[in-house]
């Protein structure tokens, strides 16, 4: 049987920081920063993966090339 009435350390400050007035409005711009991104379309998309380069195989050590 679980004990309702305990609360850990860490749920309180949780509590106590959310709490806090100006809180919410700086975590919702902060999530923005983050998360709300705009939308990426199909042509710039494709120029994104083409303009990646392919890694090398892993080395243990590297050789020198002469080119």
């Amino acid at each position: 049987m679980a004990n309702k009435a305990y609360k850990s350390e860490a749920m309180d400050f949780i509590k106590t920081l959310l709490e806090k007035p100006g809180n919410h409005e700086q975590q919702m711009k902060l999530r923005s920063t983050w998360w709300d991104n705009g939308f990426i379309d199909q042509d710039e998309q494709r120029t994104n993966s083409e303009s990646n380069i392919k890694p090398q195989a892993y080395v243990y050590f590297s050789y020198q090339t002469n080119k």
